[in-house]
């Protein structure tokens, strides 16, 4: 059967407009449109059957029959003329009949793109992505019109949509689609006779650092442990666990500048909630989730940032990010050199020559070898219970008094600093508690710099 004849076939069946009938042969022939394939197509099959009428007696019922099911099935308007012209009375077309397979979608597709211009006013966005939610209905239609017809050649439904709809919209926005990382999607929600829009804006990410001056605030949110966020006596009906977080301090001038609906604290690794952040700060990634406004004054938020919380955070080295610098950011931050100090007291007291001797030690067992952690006895609940092998880099220490002294740990991210110190009942070894012989804890713990 040739493709003329599978034409035929298809206006003897039922009516599909000139788009449609290209797509279900899209695949044969390139640059054309499926509309130009599906009006050459019927051009065609029109002259022939034209040139048959007038040049052979014997088929001139055959000729004139396929000339009057194009002119009144097809309603091609060239087959119409040459009926008209030999006159051939033949019926004309109802014109309130709608394409089988797309319901004259194709034929109004600047209406699709007009309603999506109205949708993406007061955006900011450089490209855009079409993408299309189908009924189900639209979908089974077409799969059972190219099973009864035999049609492999064809372009999804979907496929020509988003890119005929793409193209007048960017003719009307003058921005190109993107099909990688666009900064918006439009999704199309289309029914016969209905269609909804909505938008998925890409998050937008901003790389920094911050510093934590005071102790008690933890790195994000946390739930209240009673009543999981719901609101109690227990938190004054907050729903935190603590009055507010590194998270909370610095995200809400991001996601008012951006006009984002929320946002997601990335750090790499987190200090304890008692745990100063200090020195050249911690790297995080502030992911700003349907941001309305992309482009941000960076300098101006983090003088925001950093006046309205003085002696509490400080955040610097803002620039713009990306979700494949998070990833890094989490996979590297076990692999990093972290440098802190310790104010450590101890059980027994003791000289300064003592001191002395013992942090001659404490560096020849760590220049010997790794430190040996299973999961903290105080992280156990929310972490899994394995052992950790970690490299302690250097070890310094001030002697203050007998039963205080200041210690200068680098070591590798990751490590935990206070069971290095007492050993967490064996968990970590060897401890300083191990080399001293005796129980030493840390009461004070600042992070100085992250490599």
């Amino acid at each position: 059967m040739t493709i003329f004849d599978k034409v035929i076939e298809i206006y003897r069946d039922t009516y599909i407009c000139s788009h449609c009938l290209g797509r279900m042969f899209s695949l044969l022939g390139t640059d054309t449109t499926n509309h130009d394939r599906g009006n050459s197509l019927l051009l065609a099959i029109t002259m022939d059957k034209h040139r048959a009428y007038l040049s052979q007696q014997d088929n001139r019922d055959n000729a004139s029959q396929i000339l009057k099911l194009l002119a009144e099935n097809a309603k091609f308007t060239p087959a119409q003329s040459v009926l008209k012209k030999e006159g051939i009375e033949y019926i004309e077309p109802d014109s309130a009949e709608k394409c089988y397979l797309c319901y004259d979608i194709f034929n109004n597709i600047n209406v699709y793109a007009k309603r999506a211009e109205k949708y993406l006013e007061n955006l900011e966005f450089t490209n855009f992505l079409i993408g299309t939610a189908l009924d189900a209905h639209i979908i089974n239609n077409e799969d059972n019109f190219k099973a009864t017809h035999n049609l492999l050649e064809a372009e999804s439904f979907k496929n020509h949509f988003n890119r005929e709809v793409g193209k007048d919209l960017s003719l009307i926005l003058g921005k190109p689609a993107e099909f990688g990382m666009p900064d918006i999607t439009i999704i199309y929600s289309i029914k016969f006779g209905s269609f909804d829009i909505s938008l998925l804006l890409r998050s937008l990410f901003v790389y920094g650092r911050y510093n934590k001056f005071v102790r008690g605030i933890p790195q994000t949110h946390w739930n209240c442990r009673l009543c999981r966020g719901r609101g109690c006596e227990s938190c004054k009906f907050t729903g935190k666990q603590y009055p507010t977080s590194v998270e909370e301090l610095i995200s809400p001038k991001f996601v008012n500048e951006a006009k984002a609906d929320g946002s997601k604290f990335h750090g790499a690794g987190r200090e304890d909630i008692d745990v100063r952040m200090l020195g050249n700060g911690r790297p995080f990634i502030l992911e700003l989730n349907n941001p309305k406004i992309r482009t941000l004054d960076l300098i101006k938020i983090q003088n925001k940032v950093n006046k309205s919380n003085k002696r509490k955070i400080k955040v610097s080295d803002l620039k713009y990010s990306s979700k494949e610098r998070v990833k890094n950011l989490k996979f590297s931050a076990e692999n990093t050199k972290k440098v802190y100090k310790a104010i450590v007291i101890s059980k027994e007291k003791i000289s300064k020559d003592n001191f002395d001797v013992l942090l001659k030690k404490l560096k020849s067992v760590y220049e010997q070898q790794k430190l040996q952690q299973r999961t903290p006895i105080r992280v156990s609940h929310r972490r899994a219970d394995k052992i950790r092998e970690k490299k302690i880099f250097r070890v310094e220490g001030k002697f203050i008094k007998p039963n205080l002294s200041e210690f200068i740990v680098e070591a590798q991210g990751g490590t935990y600093i206070k069971e290095l110190i007492s050993g967490d009942n064996g968990r970590t070894t060897p401890s300083f508690s191990d080399v001293y012989g005796f129980s030493l804890e840390c009461k004070k713990l600042d992070v100085l710099k992250i490599y």
